[in-house]
């Protein structure tokens, strides 16, 4: 689904990330935000979501870190003004301007969410860690938190962390376990494996 509103959003935020510092972040780039905007569309499809409810969360994804052009940290506050700023300018509708700023919230770690529109952001979000690349992007959100956030960490710190997150981590959605979980229990033992070579 690519109707008008998503298509000048899409063009806003992929030129708004590839100009900006995000173009030289390893893992929150352009690319993240395309692989959980498709994720995204997975999900909500086989969720038998309205083309609203799509619509709202499709443009929640390719908002939910734009903060990042200027922090790591805490940066979803700032996604949730730059897209607000945005889509007012579009005229979009006010209810909906404020559903989608939920939306984005709910990508904060440690905040659960509470209808199925953030839990399909949330499970997309974090779709990565039931994909048969997952090594890979764990490796360049390594590389991002220690070129970016100074947080260097040993094999046994990173492996201690990533296993404890991995491990207490769920998807919320149906879909997201049918599509992910299986390759996530083998991502745990290939991580494992992979760091005690």
């Amino acid at each position: 689904m690519e109707n008008d509103i998503l298509k000048t959003v899409r063009s806003y935020c992929e030129e708004l990330l590839n100009k900006s510092r995000c173009k030289s972040l390893q893992f929150h780039n352009y690319q993240h935000t395309l692989n959980v905007v498709q994720s995204v569309e997975v999900i909500a499809v086989k969720s038998q979501l309205s083309e609203e409810d799509l619509e709202l969360v499709l443009i929640s994804a390719y908002f939910h870190d734009v903060g990042n052009i200027e922090t790591n940290r805490q940066h979803e506050m700032l996604s949730c003004s730059i897209a607000r700023k945005f889509l007012e300018k579009e005229n979009y509708a006010e209810d909906k301007i404020k559903t989608i700023e939920k939306i984005i919230l709910a990508t904060e770690i440690n905040r659960e969410p509470t209808t199925l529109l953030e839990e399909i952001i949330c499970d997309a979000d974090l779709a990565h860690l039931g994909m048969a690349s997952f090594l890979e992007q764990n490796l360049q959100l390594r590389e991002e938190w220690a070129n970016f956030l100074g947080l260097i960490f040993t094999d046994e710190e990173w492996t201690d962390l990533n296993l404890k997150f991995l491990k207490t981590h769920h998807f919320y959605t149906d879909v997201a376990r049918e599509l992910f979980a299986k390759q996530k229990s083998e991502n745990i033992l290939k991580f494992q494996q992979t760091i005690f070579k």
